[in-house]
């Protein structure tokens, strides 16, 4: 069985428990693959998959985010397990809950297990949280015992494991996000509609700009709520594509006109904003929030 373990770090803490797992399974006969996140170009040749993050005030490393979303479709197929390299300010227990957005991006992948491990701490570690508290505590925090016995574990499992069974939810449905991308942009149309008995025309068209981003907001919250949700980028260009669409087909024959609907305030800085506030949104939800059966899965 071929497995990959790969990390994202800041200090390299996190790439030294990489290595303590990877020569525990190689001594269990595993043909393993160290590599680190942001250098992993696809997942395809792998049976298995070890993914670990250092966490810096809760949040995880960028690059296991990354290499996440650009392999979602791979790693449900086969078994992954994730591991957080934790704080300094105090000893991190092996099966302490994972941090928030590890536990989104277990529920994505349908991860088999987690494991947090005490990290490093180095003097000149700034800009978080933790650097007075790291550089009060300069040492080693790891237990090379505790991460051996856990990859040793892993090891068992693996022999046996196959992928954890990920389920699509309703959310990934085409059908359901065009129906919040039309339901945003009715929204928007009423409003419009009712500024238009209210104000001129341009000064109509600048607000609809400003209001539609904050419906869009609102809906894409909505959307990502629920498992199963598509990716935040791709959702956004839907979303604007809709709009785009039913606009120049609605209000451009019947309500603004052409000329105006093609203006700066009245197309393109909506569109632009809607798209932003789309992704944003995604982001921040695919990555903070923690839907139940995750909870669930987790504990198991």
């Amino acid at each position: 069985m071929r497995v990959l373990v790969t990390w994202g770090t800041r200090l390299g803490g996190t790439e030294a428990i990489a290595r303590i797992i990877r020569e525990v399974l190689e001594q269990e006969g595993f043909e393993v693959v160290l590599a680190r996140a942001a250098e992993v170009k696809e997942i395809r040749g792998y049976q298995a998959a070890i993914i670990g993050g250092a966490v810096h005030a809760n949040r995880c490393h960028r690059d296991i985010r990354r290499i996440v979303a650009r392999n979602v479709g791979e790693l449900r197929c086969m078994p992954v397990w994730l591991f957080s390299s934790g704080p300094v300010e105090q000893p991190a227990e092996r099966l302490a809950p994972p941090p928030p957005q590890v536990a989104a991006l277990m529920t994505r992948l349908g991860a088999r297990g987690h494991a947090t491990f005490e990290g490093r701490s180095r003097p000149d570690i700034k800009s978080n949280p933790g650097s007075v508290a790291a550089r009060r505590h300069v040492r080693e925090w790891r237990d090379p015992e505790q991460i051996g016995g856990w990859a040793l574990d892993l090891a068992r499992q693996l022999r046996k494991a196959g992928p954890f069974i990920v389920r699509e939810r309703p959310a990934r449905a085409v059908g359901r996000m065009v129906a919040y991308g039309v339901a945003g942009w009715s929204c928007s149309a009423v409003i419009l509609a009712g500024l238009l008995q209210l104000f001129p025309t341009s000064v109509s068209t600048v607000l609809r700009a400003v209001i539609a981003p904050m419906i869009f907001g609102i809906i894409a919250a909505r959307y990502f709520r629920r498992p199963g949700a598509r990716e935040p980028l791709p959702t956004a260009f839907v979303f604007v594509a809709l709009v785009g669409a039913l606009d120049m087909i609605v209000l451009g024959r019947f309500a603004l006109g052409l000329d105006v609907l093609f203006s700066f305030s009245g197309l393109w800085l909506p569109l632009a904003l809607i798209l932003l506030s789309t992704w944003v949104t995604g982001v921040v939800m695919s990555t903070m929030s923690v839907a139940p059966r995750a909870r669930r899965m987790t504990a198991a």
